[in-house]
């Protein structure tokens, strides 16, 4: 991977850029005199408005109460509440007009969605409000003077269309649309508060006013769910409603010169202005810049998007793989690309402990010519067979790794047992990365595991991509220390393979409800037969340093571990057990909470840890990963 970002806001003007990082910057020539004016244009719409609004509201609110009219009333108080809103536009419209800072990047133009959201909250509210009152009435009726109703409604109507004829000319933002609302909900009222006027008037029938009322409240909720509805998904970040994402992707990967589209994102920073983001896979990385171009003018033209920021990836075709074939004495035309499929093989990468040197087994699934690669990492007492359910539903999309940490399944024991711990790990992940020749990795690891891909993560220049951190934090509870205390190491050996797995299975339980066929699956590969007798896998020896932990030392490795924590800077999926004793909810909320790139799932039913069998808990990893 290049590691160089590309942003752009369209191909008329560019600018000067550092040496060490090529990014192409360009803007369209005019836009911030046509913005700026057209900003100031809709606050003088929003200023009349809110006059006109406000000043009406106070003589149609005495009306109202001297009328007796809930009619008249509901229309008086839209009226309020639209004054509330023109104010709440035009503030939203001046804060929005802030530049960016350096709190605030892109500058305040979500404000304007924001105030629109609570505008539409302030309507559904009123519209509530006036139904439940209006009800009341058909029990209790009031009565009303028709003539007082029917005139300052007339009036209060004519009022209406002016403040809507002049925001109408503002379409494009939906803060004011958000106000536009309100208005047209007014009008509405005092339609219906002048037809109530004119019923009792001429009629006598004083339930024409609760009736009214109602029917009017009915009708403007309709527009006022289509502005809650748009601002919220555009809080939320969500695609633009004009832009059809998938289109986006497929006219990409299009594009002459581009190999593949992934982490695609489209959204809007400020109403009306949308951005993109996304790696882009080409064959050669001097390429790139008449890529970018031709990128450009597409979206742009097809799709209105005039911010993009991509990350191009030289595709890794050429690269030796220490697993591929090699065909020498063949013309370029003449070579076969090998295709192998691994189920579950298992190789081997020489590791440097100390002074000494051991061997780590890893075991793998899926095609080793795919740059998609998945390192799944087992914990303390387990092996990469963990995996094997998960890689064989993966393995079409990614080339999964699968490594029995040293000291665990096939991977050497190591003569000092006080090198099993999390940095001699990350070491031989390392050494594991080097020697398949890899870019970059994407990490599911479970309780050690996710330890592990922390440490790894805060590295620099870390190759990790995304990672699911299964059932483990910076914090681990003393309670789950002790009870791993209770068997790591300790004395396991029966002359019955059955016996065997029915104990292992004891000590898995809270990993979830299994089936047999599930637990022998998971837990039959931890059963090795030595001398007739049954034991697990794993060298007992890897509980002297567990073993070796004070209060003082583990206080040390949690401020560590938080440190680490903090450093990470990619997508990470924090998968908790409802019942987990190893992670709490609490840690889980302060990972989220200091780390802006975490966010968290609770699987229900599970304690430590979720064991990734189960088709559900499969299908999680495929969307995040995806």
């Amino acid at each position: 991977m290049s590691g160089f970002h590309h942003h752009s806001h369209s191909k008329k003007h560019s600018h000067p850029h550092h040496k060490s990082d090529p990014t192409l910057h360009a803007h369209k020539q005019g836009d911030a005199k046509h913005s700026h004016s057209k900003e100031v244009s809709n606050q003088n719409l929003l200023l009349i408005a809110l006059v006109l609004t406000l000043g009406f509201s106070g003589v149609e609110g005495a009306a109202a109460y001297f009328a007796g009219s809930l009619a008249l009333i509901s229309d008086a108080g839209h009226m309020i509440t639209d004054a509330a809103a023109l104010g709440l536009a035009l503030l939203a419209q001046i804060i929005a007009r802030r530049p960016p800072s350096p709190k605030h990047s892109f500058g305040f133009g979500r404000v304007e969605a924001l105030a629109a959201f609570v505008n539409g909250i302030a309507m559904l509210a009123l519209v509530a409000w006036i139904v439940f009152e209006a009800i009341g009435r058909f029990y209790t009726p009031h009565t009303v003077d028709g003539l007082t109703v029917s005139v300052v409604a007339a009036i209060g109507l004519a009022m209406n269309i002016i403040v809507t004829w002049v925001l109408s000319k503002d379409k494009q933002s939906v803060n004011t649309r958000a106000a536009l609302v309100h208005v047209m909900g007014d009008l509405l009222g005092s339609v219906g508060a002048l037809l109530a006027g004119l019923i009792i008037q001429f009629t006598g029938w004083m339930p024409a006013d609760a009736l009214l009322s109602i029917f009017v409240s009915l009708l403007i909720l309709k527009s006022t769910f289509s502005i809650l509805h748009e601002s919220y998904h555009f809080l939320m970040e969500g695609v633009p409603l004009h832009i059809d994402y998938l289109q986006v992707g497929v006219d990409l990967k299009s594009v002459p010169g581009v190999l593949a589209v992934h982490d695609l994102h489209v959204w809007e920073m400020t109403p009306s202005f949308p951005a993109l983001i996304g790696h882009i896979e080409i064959e050669h990385m001097q390429d790139w810049p008449a890529i970018m171009s031709r990128i450009n003018t597409m979206l742009l033209d097809k799709h209105g998007i005039d911010h993009v920021t991509l990350q191009p990836e030289e595709a890794d075709g050429g690269s030796e793989h220490p697993h591929h074939e090699i065909f020498e004495g063949l013309n370029k035309s003449e070579q076969v690309s090998p295709v192998k499929i691994y189920q579950g093989e298992t190789f081997y990468v020489d590791c440097v402990s100390g002074d000494s040197t051991h061997r780590m087994a890893y075991h793998t699934w899926g095609d080793p010519s795919n740059s998609k690669v998945l390192f799944c990492v087992h914990g303390l007492t387990r092996r990469g067979s963990d995996f094997k359910t998960l890689a064989e539903a993966m393995c079409n999309d990614y080339y999964i790794v699968c490594p029995d940490i040293v000291g665990r399944g096939d991977s050497d024991h190591l003569s000092n047992p006080m090198m099993y711990a999390v940095p001699q790990y990350v070491a031989d992940i390392a050494a594991l990365v080097k020697h398949l020749g890899v870019s970059q990795i994407d990490w599911l690891g479970t309780s050690m595991g996710g330890l592990i891909g922390m440490v790894y993560a805060s590295m620099p220049q870390c190759p990790i991509r995304r990672m699911i951190i299964n059932d483990v934090g910076p914090k681990i509870e003393p309670e789950a220390i002790k009870r791993l205390g209770s068997y790591v190491g300790q004395p396991f050996e029966f002359a019955h393979r059955a016996e065997a797995l029915e104990r292992a299975n004891t000590l898995c339980a809270s990993f979830g409800e299994h089936t047999p066929d599930e637990w022998e699956t998971y837990n039959g590969p931890m059963l090795i037969e030595r001398n007739g007798m049954w034991i697990m896998h794993y060298d007992p020896n890897i509980s002297v340093p567990f073993a070796s932990i004070n209060p003082i030392l583990a206080k040390a490795g949690e401020m560590a571990m938080w440190h680490a924590f903090k450093h990470i800077h990619i997508p990470m999926l924090i998968v908790r057990g409802g019942d987990s004793d190893l992670l709490s909810a609490k840690t889980v909320a302060e990972m989220c909470k200091v780390n802006p790139h975490a966010r968290s799932i609770e699987i229900p039913g599970v304690g430590h840890a979720p064991a990734f069998i189960k088709r559900e808990q499969i299908a999680l990893a495929k969307e995040f990963f995806s």
